[in-house]
């Protein structure tokens, strides 16, 4: 171990520097970035306030306190303004006011906004659920729980709260138009009265109006912080169950990214929205009273049609939902293969598997594509009746009115359409969102019954099975770190846990005797919610010991790790252990975040202990080499480390937790041989010496070094014991050991062997091998300082527009929806439909005014006397008397059908309009994506890409046509309204223009910052979504490591950022609409008093048309800049999408330098590198640098070098995934930067180190397009020793591959991979170290049949393990990206002084 103290003091202050500049980091870096700064605090909230249950009435004290007229200001600054306003500051929103200002004036950043409000954190939120569902499960025990009951308690008291507000504000929406407007309108139609009994009918009018709109003002307030606690709660609630799953069973990445996008929003609309439901009944009863009160009991029949499209509207709701729920499967399904594309999209170019991936999304989206023309088109059919219902109620009441022989008046008449047009229709539309969220989540809380079932499961079976109990007791020799005895180990079957917990909540439970059938059910069903993994394991790791673990590919050695951390459940024995745990998986885990944080991993950091992990794990090099040091961004997955690099920070990580025991999955076989055998000396040997190691291996020379060995074969373990004992059986251990010696010797000719083993035993020592791996050091420190300043991060910052949505965003959806004609049809048919409902009220007006005479034309509305060609003038104002009465009335009802006709078309065009803008825009965007370079994923976190797919597709699929449609209908509503005031009273334009500038100048600021808010909330959910997918990928070294509580605290605090902002917006919404509002009641206001003025000169017919149409603005008009305001923040969804749409680039040949080449290209599988030059991005410094050499037709070249050398830069060349920057490749003399990319890899093959299954069947993993016959791939599994493996497997090849091959072993997979390659047969064949994760036997199978099968193919083959390559005819020595040698193995052996013969003899030492 190396010990200068002055080396180690200098990285200590380097380091603890970072640390200070790492520390600075604040919520807007956080958030900005979705990778570096893992574990740092976001510091959402200075001081963590904890549930106390049982307070009573008391936890109501801080709400109550909103009730203080004016309160003083909070002097800390960073504290939610909200939970210290005052009444009117709480009212009118006024404590926003400044961060508005800041937002129109500066722009504004999550850094200028306050903290979250800690009744609306997490961790407050949380608890509170949790102890409710405690509660729950004590009251009715895990059979009967029901968490919707739970939920419905947490909200319960807050939702009462709103209906009473809520019931308020339409109590008094009913007296303005009922009681205040009529008085004002008889006041109109009577000679008597005074101007002041006008007046004060319009003053009660204002007051009424003003109080309608503070008391929804409340109520929205009140349902924003309940919806946003229920939304943080249930999802932190969903994460925290989630984390403490061993796997997630049959549930999906995909179907997890909806849940925290999609899902967790419908929570929050269906408190938001549902509690509106009140209102509908309420304004029933009123309206019912009213036409009792001044109609005939005939008009009744207008509330019974009213009443009738109730049921209509719940079926179209209920439909709705069940359509919803089918179509939220489809996305499911879309978005896990999206998320599984996003993992492997490095193998589908390699592959060149682009298209079969694109067809298989394309496919699924047709499908979801036919749910959502159902959904929109019923959707938008429920929208378009939403105002069209009370309009033909108001229709059917007048003509059931009069055709009793009564009269109409405009005081009987306008109150009511008033009353319709504003409060029912309100109400009904209120009545329509509150039960399609209600529809909606219900399909949510079905999908987390799912999450909450799973854990049931487990209570079920250790309360009821008594088995299954993970509880880890200590061994009772205290000699032993773990001790296991006569265990057998098992996977749950999830998806019958699941079945067999439905069937079993399904039954009540009502006595023992029914407690006694369930127990018997259980125990029944268990056979089936079990999959056996490891039987009957006895098994002893005595402290401070080395273990070694071997055995065959699907043995179950990974199985035995797992085991051991008490991951896997036991129904048979004991498993005993004691000591804190590490673990390195076989394919490493690596965070999003940089290269330190990856190895302290939420500890202390400790310099020395920090510079020993990198030393002792060979990190040193690497640290010169990446951009930034050890502050260098590592990509999600790694994606910007080789193998071997993530598996050395995976054990640097191990090694600086400072564990008492570590399980270690086979980490050394991704690693140079020297470099392995270097970190088996320095970290297990040496730095782990007084620890207990479990190492899983197929090197020998390795597992002669361990204290203990045990071989499994098929879940059981065979036999144990020392190295020498199990030789001396001479049973499978010993066959094993002796194949791979002589194999060892047989690659290497007598000659050879003997030149190795003659030399110098100072030349493979400790320290000289020290010198070997870091004989560049100080060159490279030179090196590194030059790339230092650049490069560094490697996610790039989410593109935030500011400002405007830009026109461009719009016209892409109109082109995508079909052009600017296909708009225009749009905006004809709404219009249209608005259109024919206005007629109905001016016919209405017209008919009124005619009276019991002959005026019907609409030029002589003002007259008051006689027409012109008539004899006479108007005899009566009863309308019954009219002669054209029947002429009237048939017009009038006439309007019904035209109505419903425009509906029911304007939900055809609507619905093909936007499904198709949406499915082309879907389609275009995965295209691009998937045709992008490898960069644009490397420097792109896919919680970005999933937020795409998911949340931003979501919102262009159901949310968006929705808002315009909403937005066109109100802003022709209120068009026509303004239009109608303004024509009865000419003398309103004047306060229009005041009024209208103070709108503009409101809506403006507001829309400015509703943008940057909306933008601010949306960059600000990415993180969590890929924080998510994190999670899930590293659940067992998140347990094995015990980090579950860091990763909730961080979870928490991601969640608590996007909740805040999504509050901020919320309020944003809330502060503009109580403006608008206010500015409506003025409109409203202004009418009364000019009515009133004009007192004798206007009919009331027309001045009652022109009360109606003010009070409809009141409640429309803030309602329609605010959907103006939310269709524009709706499009920055479209804005994201577009973004993708026109700025990605794609990797392709241009069309201009395309090489027309033969079927049968290439035909030898020469390949030429030429001065070729590489980097993988402009700001990076060289990864190849001048690299020429030959591979003749038909050889096979083994490349070696240290971890990072440049080997697998190689292949990124050779496959095109990264553009040269200078050179040429050729392949049988042809440029293949020429040549079409998918038909270059079409023609290459390769075998992965990290080899890659897909979700689907084993004949779709090897032939996606179906091109070879069952035979032909029978025969490739033969040669890749899978065949009896695959025919016992259910299905055969049609059996059942889970995503990333989970139910496959590593080496299986791996194996699979060859049989692609055989399968493909192509001219050349790439090998990245495709052997490491098999056992000795079966390596020597698969190089057989390498040098079998690709006999007249050209092989790459990146080497780890030496001897796979010593009958090769060449090799490739790399080193800091050039070429050091590269000559015949003969001549490079021969040579002592040679690099390659170096590195043989360290591989000969250790396998001696």
């Amino acid at each position: 171990m190396v010990e200068d103290t002055s080396e180690i003091n200098i990285v200590t202050e380097t380091i603890e520097k970072n640390t200070n500049q790492l520390n600075k980091a604040d919520k807007s870096q956080a958030s900005g970035n979705d990778g570096p700064n893992f574990f740092l605090p976001i510091n959402t909230h200075k001081h963590n306030m904890e549930y106390t249950p049982g307070l009573g009435i008391i936890r109501y004290n801080h709400a109550m306190q909103n009730l203080i007229p004016m309160r003083p200001k909070t002097t800390d600054k960073e504290a939610m303004p909200g939970d210290t306003a005052g009444l009117f500051s709480y009212m009118f929103v006024t404590w926003m006011t400044r961060y508005l200002w800041k937002a129109y004036k500066k722009g504004i950043l999550l850094s200028d906004l306050p903290l979250i409000s800690p009744y609306d954190s997490c961790i407050y939120n949380l608890q509170r659920l949790e102890n409710l569902w405690q509660e729950e499960l004590h009251r009715n025990g895990p059979n009967n729980a029901s968490f919707s009951m739970v939920v419905w308690k947490f909200v319960r008291t807050r939702v009462f709260v709103s209906c009473v507000l809520l019931s308020c504000s339409v109590i008094f929406g009913f007296i303005s138009p009922a009681i205040l407007m009529r008085n004002i309108l008889e006041y109109i139609q009577s000679p008597e009265g005074t101007i002041w009994d006008g007046i004060k009918w319009a003053l009660l009018l204002t007051l009424c109006d003003f109080s309608r709109t503070i008391f929804l003002t409340l109520t929205w307030i009140v349902n924003y912080r309940t919806a946003l606690r229920l939304k943080s709660s249930c999802t932190a609630l969903l994460y925290k169950k989630i984390i403490g799953l061993n796997n997630v069973g049959s549930i999906n990445i995909g179907e997890l990214v909806n849940l925290f996008s999609n899902d967790s929003q419908r929570l929050f609309d269906v408190i938001l929205y549902g509690p509106m439901i009140v209102s509908s009944p309420i304004i029933i009863i009123c309206s019912i009273i009213y036409i009792l009160q001044f109609f005939s009991p005939m008009a009744l029949l207008g509330m019974v049609a009213f009443l009738l499209f109730y049921p209509i509207q719940y079926l179209l709701s209920r439909l709705n939902g069940y359509l919803r729920s089918k179509a939220v499967k489809i996305t499911d399904v879309r978005v896990k293969l999206m998320n599984e594309i996003l993992e492997t999209i490095k193998m589908i170019k390699m592959y060149s598997w682009e298209n079969y991936f694109c067809q298989k999304l394309l496919n699924i989206r047709k499908t979801e594509k036919n749910w959502l023309h159902k959904i929109a088109y019923f959707q938008s059919l429920s929208v378009s009746l939403t105002p069209a219902v009370p309009i033909i109620s108001a229709i059917i009441t007048f003509l059931a009115h009069v055709s009793g022989g009564f009269n109409l008046t405009a005081a009987q008449v306008f109150p009511f359409v008033s009353l319709l047009n504003a409060q029912i229709r309100t109400s009904f539309m209120f009545l329509q969102v509150a039960i399609i969220n209600i529809i909606a989540s219900k399909i949510t809380f079905n999908r987390l019954k799912v999450f909450i079932s799973m854990f049931l499961y487990y209570f079920y079976k250790i309360m009821l099975l008594d088995k299954g109990n993970i509880c880890i007791s200590r061994p009772i020799m205290k000699s032993q770190s773990i001790a296991i005895a006569n265990a057998t180990f098992v996977l749950d079957n999830s998806k019958e846990q699941t079945n067999l917990l439905n069937k079993s909540k399904n039954k009540k439970i009502k006595d023992s005797d029914a407690n006694t059938t369930e127990l018997e059910e259980l125990k029944y069903s268990e056979e089936n919610m079990y999959v056996q993994i490891l039987t009957n394991i006895t098994f002893g790791a005595p402290k401070g010991k080395l273990i070694g673990i071997c055995g065959q590919v699907g043995s179950g050695k990974s199985s035995l790790l797992l085991a051991i951390l008490g991951q896997l459940q036991i129904i048979k024995g004991q498993l005993s252990r004691e000591g804190s745990c590490a673990y390195v998986s076989q394919q490493a885990w690596i965070i999003n975040s940089t290269l330190k944080e990856n190895i302290l991993f939420g500890e202390q950091f400790d310099a020395k202990r920090y510079y020993q992990a990198l030393t002792v794990c060979s990190l040193k090099d690497d640290l010169n080499m990446l951009p930034g040091g050890d502050e260098t961004e590592i990509g999600e997955r790694g994606i910007n480390l080789s193998g071997g690099q993530k598996q050395r920070v995976a054990l640097a990580r191990a090694f600086y937790a400072n564990r008492d025991i570590y399980c270690l999955d086979d980490p050394l076989s991704a690693v140079d041989t020297h470099v392995g055998h270097y970190i088996f000396k320095k970290l297990i040997l040496d730095a782990l010496k007084e620890k207990t190691v479990i190492l899983v291996t197929h090197q020998i020379q390795f597992l002669e070094c361990c204290d203990h060995i045990y071989l499994l074969q098929n879940g059981t373990i065979s036999e144990h014991g020392t190295h020498m004992e199990l030789m001396q059986l001479d049973r499978e251990y010993a066959i094993i050991v002796n194949n791979m010696l002589q194999q060892s010797k047989h690659k290497l000719n007598g000659e050879q062997y003997g030149q190795i083993i003659n030399k110098d035993e100072n030349n493979i020592n400790s320290e000289p091998n020290i010198e070997l791996i870091n004989s560049q050091e100080k060159q490279d420190e030179e090196n590194s300082k030059k790339i230092h300043s650049g490069g560094t991060t490697l996610t790039l910052q989410d593109k935030v527009e500011t400002g405007s949505v830009k026109m461009q965003t719009y016209h892409a959806y109109i082109k995508a929806a079909g052009g600017y004609l296909m708009a225009l049809l749009v905006f004809c048919i709404l219009f249209s439909n608005v259109g024919s409902m206005a007629f109905s009220s001016w016919w209405l007006v017209v008919w009124i005014k005619a009276g019991g005479g002959v005026t019907f034309p609409f030029f002589y509305i003002f007259k008051n006397a006689t027409v012109p060609g008539s004899n006479g003038t108007l005899l009566s104002d009863n309308i019954i008397d009219n002669p054209n009465f029947t002429y009237y009335q048939n017009i009038y009802a006439t309007c019904i059908g035209f109505i419903i006709m425009t509906s029911l078309v304007r939900g055809l065009v609507i619905t093909y309009a936007t499904i198709r803008a949406s499915t082309r825009v879907h389609n275009s965007v995965f295209k691009n994506i998937i045709t992008s370079p490898l960069k644009f994923f490397e420097t792109t976190p896919s919680g970005r890409i999933q937020n795409i797919f998911s949340r931003d597709i979501d919102e262009v699929d159901n949310y968006l046509p929705l808002a315009v449609e909403y937005m066109i209908q109100n802003i022709f509503t209120c068009i026509v309204a303004i239009f109608f005031i303004c024509f009865v009273l000419p003398w309103f334009s004047i306060p229009l223009i005041i009024l209208g500038t103070v709108f503009f100048l409101v809506s403006k600021m507001f829309r400015v910052a509703m943008r940057d808010f909306k933008r601010m909330e949306s960059t600000s959910r990415s993180p969590v979504l890929s924080f998510v997918t994190t999670t899930v990928q590293g659940l067992h070294t998140i347990h094995a490591f015990k980090k579950e509580k860091n990763f909730i605290k961080k979870f928490e605090e991601l969640l608590d950022l996007n909740n805040l902002c999504t509050y901020m917006c919320n309020a944003a919404m809330r502060w503009s609409a109580v403006r608008l509002d206010s500015l409506a009641i003025a409109c409203c206001s202004i009418t009364a008093f000019l009515i009133i003025f004009l007192k004798g000169k206007i009919p009331a017919a027309l001045a009652g048309l022109a009360m109606a149409y003010a009070t409809q603005i009141s409640g429309v008009f803030q309602y329609t800049v605010r959907l103006m305001s939310e269709t524009e923040v709706r499009f920055i969804s479209m804005e994201r999408i577009n973004y993708y749409l026109k700025n990605l680039e794609k990797e392709d040949t241009p069309k201009e330098s395309l090489i027309k080449l033969d079927e049968n290209w290439p035909s030898s599988g020469k390949i030429q590198f030429k001065n070729v030059q590489m980097k993988y991005r402009k700001e990076l410094p060289l990864v190849l640098i001048n690299i020429s050499f030959t591979v003749k037709t038909g050889e096979k070249l083994g490349i070696v070098g240290r971890t990072g050398s440049g080997k697998s830069s190689l292949t990124v060349a050779l496959f095109r995934l990264v553009e040269l920057c200078g050179g040429v490749i050729k392949i049988d003399g042809v440029d293949i930067s020429k040549i079409e990319l998918h038909l270059l890899r079409s023609k290459l093959s390769i075998i992965p180190q990290d080899p890659v299954l897909f979700s689907g069947t084993i004949r779709s993993n090897l032939d996606p397009f179906k091109k070879y016959t069952d035979l032909e791939i029978w025969n490739a599994l033969e040669k890749s020793q899978l065949k009896e493996k695959v025919k016992l497997m259910n299905g055969q090849l049609e059996a059942f591959v889970e995503s990333g091959g989970n139910n496959f072993s590593v080496g299986e997979k791996q194996l699979l991979c060859l049989t692609r390659a055989l399968l493909r047969n192509s001219k050349i064949l790439i090998l990245d170290e495709a052997t490491a994760a098999v056992d000795p036997e079966t390596e020597t199978a698969i190089q057989d049949t390498i040098q079998n099968e690709f006999v007249e193919c050209t092989v790459l083959t990146i080497a780890h393990r030496l001897q796979t390559i010593m009958k090769y005819d060449k090799i490739l020595v790399m080193k800091n990206g050039s070429i050091l040698e590269f000559d015949t193995t003969t001549n490079l052996l021969s040579n002592p002084n040679s690099e390659f013969s170096k590195m043989t003899a360290v591989m000969r030492k250790t396998v001696k």
